[in-house]
């Protein structure tokens, strides 16, 4: 699928972008032909924070409520 009516980069037009344009350099952290880090205000986490233990209980109980037609709503 093409990018309709926007502008696409692979990594040496971006890098060019990225050399030529001060505006870029003031937006982009880090980057790779991998993908762009962004500047942000605040530093990302290292990783994800998640429940990954209780996720799967409450998945497997929304589920089952939802499949009940007897359930109370």
């Amino acid at each position: 699928m093409q990018n309709v009516g926007e502008p696409q980069f692979d990594y040496g037009s971006f890098k060019a972008a990225y050399d030529t344009d001060p505006r870029v350099k003031t937006m982009v952290r880090n980057f790779n032909e991998v993908g762009v880090e962004p500047k942000t205000a605040k530093e990302p986490e290292e990783a994800p924070q998640g429940d990954s233990q209780d996720s799967g209980d409450s998945i497997t109980q929304m589920a089952t409520r939802a499949t009940n037609p007897g359930a109370p709503l």
